[in-house]
């Protein structure tokens, strides 16, 4: 009687709106489909600290990288719908998707949208080695093509589909290496074995200091705030490359809505702390935090948007 009373209770709370007395009971698993030491990961572990300190329960942060953050994604997309396990990531789950003729999962059908966390400017960046600016990398790649390589942290990731419509306006033919995360992509950046890459301003802003590495183009209708001597693709005359990245937290589809909310709720409340508002501008990124609905919005209109682009480059997966 009394496991039956409990039951009970919950689904009234659940019927309405409340949230499960208790909850979080248990840990909670914050997913993130990258490897540790990037941008992603890295704001993960700023909110999970706090969050944990708030819930009085663990949050942790597990790093599950691959194909562009699909296997991650996926495997949040499939785990039980109860609250206590969560997807940070990145623009890229929206648009990887699209790229298979049957993809493992629909990010609007399969993920219920949280919190978009925060916006970033990617940078398109050169090793030492190449030139320091755009036009010269440009010119220097149409007059060997296939001789010069760009790096990002994945296949048919954003960062990937971005320098697809990049080289495709300028008209050059690149090698495109990918990585399963931003981190080792870095690493090989600053060692020379690969000519570019598409790095977050967090990632690139110390080496651009010191003469490591040459910051070329910012995607997004702004200058990035950490680099403001960089310019935007868009100054430059290349176009569709306007649209920031965004960092957003995900629940599996079927999560009741009264945790949705909370979850939402309290993470946005976290990222209005002035302590991590500056930790956050610090690393080169914008705080958002925004309700569940307005998230979605924002999801499903970037998901349109890219399977336009994708459809239009025939960029495909398998």
């Amino acid at each position: 009687m009394a496991a039956g009373g409990s039951i009970s209770g919950i689904a009234s709370a659940l019927a309405q709106g409340a949230v499960p007395t208790g909850y979080p009971a248990k840990p909670v698993r914050l997913v993130v489909p990258y490897p540790a030491g990037g941008a992603t990961d890295v704001l993960a572990r700023a909110i999970a600290a706090p969050l944990g300190q708030q819930w009085q329960r663990t949050v942790v942060v597990e790093n599950r990288p691959g194909a562009s953050g699909m296997i991650g994604a996926d495997a949040v997309a499939k785990a039980p719908a109860d609250g206590y396990t969560l997807l940070l990531t990145l623009t890229s789950v929206v648009q990887v998707p699209s790229q298979y003729a049957k993809p493992p999962f629909d990010p609007m059908r399969d993920l219920v949208a949280l919190s978009e966390l925060a916006t970033s400017h990617l940078v398109v960046a050169a090793s030492s080695s190449m030139p320091g600016s755009l036009a010269e990398v440009v010119q220097m790649a149409k007059g060997k093509p296939k001789g010069y390589s760009y790096g990002t942290y994945g296949t048919g990731s954003g960062a990937h589909l971005y320098m697809e419509v990049f080289t495709g306006a300028a008209g050059l033919d690149m090698i495109h290496v990918p990585y399963k995360g931003e981190a080792p992509l870095l690493n090989d950046l600053l060692g020379g074995q690969v000519s570019v890459g598409t790095i977050s301003v967090m990632g690139i802003k110390p080496h651009v200091r010191t003469g490591r590495l040459r910051a070329l183009a910012v995607v997004g209708n702004t200058r990035a705030p950490m680099l403001p001597e960089v310019p935007t693709f868009q100054e430059l005359g290349y176009s569709g490359l306007d649209g920031p990245g965004w960092f957003g937290l995900f629940a599996p589809a079927g999560t009741p809505r009264p945790i949705v909310d909370k979850v939402s709720a309290d993470v946005n409340a976290i990222l209005a702390t002035p302590d991590i508002r500056q930790r956050m501008t610090d690393l080169g990124v914008i705080v958002k935090g925004t309700r569940p609905m307005e998230f979605a919005e924002v999801a499903r209109a970037d998901q349109a948007y890219w399977n336009g682009v994708i459809r239009k480059l025939n960029i495909r997966l398998d």
